[in-house]
């Protein structure tokens, strides 16, 4: 007599890009040993698996290569939450001696923090160019890569160039790269100034040293920050 199949339980919760609906599972046995060698992975390793892991765990219905960092991020969170426990365990440093303070986060207190941002960035010559939030490995790449990995993934970013005259929105990556190269520092301000006020998932959290009594206080965000 075959052994019986456990039913999974299933959760719900809403992207926060676009307020829809979907349906989750936890991590199974198999698919949490997965995550725990994600500490030591390359970039490319640690998007590729998180990736697959939201694609299995939420049954298929979200288009992974479509999400946002910030979507990434916070199913991710929210799928570890339901299948480990919303408490983790992390490590503090102290404000003043950087000490270590061993301390416990809640995940279940993960929020979304927006800014005011506008998409389309304004050029000289009556020319203008809109952006899209960043894809999670576009993310890790802008934050921890070279000049020539950011400027690569800005250009995956662009959605579409604007002129007095004409709108641009099919170019390949080489006519991308060469129109960023054309944009003045000011210009560029403005690009860095959108990824930097892109929505972030974040958790404020706090922990008192008992070697000299100060309370450091720090916002956690993106997933290297809670246990990667």
């Amino acid at each position: 007599m075959a052994l019986p199949v456990l039913e999974t339980p299933t959760y719900e919760l809403n992207l926060p890009s676009t307020n829809q609906k979907v349906s989750y599972r936890p991590f199974l046995v198999k698919e949490h040993k997965v995550l725990m060698t994600l500490s030591k992975s390359s970039n490319d390793e640690i998007y590729r698996t998180v990736n697959d892991l939201i694609e299995s765990c939420t049954f298929g219905k979200i288009d992974k290569e479509k999400l946002s960092s910030f979507d990434t991020e916070y199913v991710f969170l929210n799928i570890r939450s339901r299948s480990i426990g919303e408490k983790v365990k992390i490590k503090l440093v102290c404000n003043k001696c950087q000490d270590e303070l061993p301390t416990e986060i809640d995940l279940s207190k993960l929020e979304i923090e927006r800014e005011n941002v506008d998409h389309e960035i304004k050029l000289r010559n009556d020319t203008s160019m809109k952006l899209r939030f960043p894809k999670f490995y576009e993310k890790m790449n802008i934050v921890e890569g070279d000049e020539n990995d950011i400027m690569e993934r800005v250009a995956d970013c662009i959605v579409s160039v604007k002129t007095k005259d004409d709108f641009f929105d099919k170019f390949t990556k080489e006519e991308a790269l060469e129109f960023l190269l054309q944009l003045t520092t000011e210009e560029f301000n403005q690009v860095e100034d959108f990824f930097g006020k892109m929505p972030k998932v974040v958790l404020n959290t706090q922990a008192e040293c008992p070697k000299c009594n100060v309370t450091s206080k720090v916002k956690l965000q993106g997933l290297t920050d809670f246990f990667l």
